[in-house]
């Protein structure tokens, strides 16, 4: 599905269902980006503008594709305690 521009944003709300569309921060300023989304579409976006998150970019008739920040979590600290002490002798 080709996306060219920026249909509304869900802030206003929708009667469709919002399928996300992950991107990174960094991401949403390039103006030419393929993405799938959640439920398996391959979305290709040919935008002049910055995207923001909750921007819609493509619609079908049941479903509005939404842009969503996705933020990896960072690595799990060990909290095994043998593991946290350290052992000089």
């Amino acid at each position: 599905m080709i996306c060219d521009h920026i249909l509304g944003t869900i802030h206003h709300g929708t009667y469709k269902k919002v399928i996300d569309v992950l991107f990174e921060k960094h991401e949403l300023k390039e103006h030419s980006i393929r993405r799938i989304a959640k439920d398996g579409v391959e979305l290709e976006i040919q935008v002049t503008e910055d995207l923001q998150e909750g921007d819609i970019i493509a619609e079908t008739e049941h479903y509005a594709y939404a842009v969503k920040i996705y933020v990896p979590k960072p690595p799990k600290e060990n909290t095994d305690p043998e593991m946290r002490v350290k052992h000089y002798l």
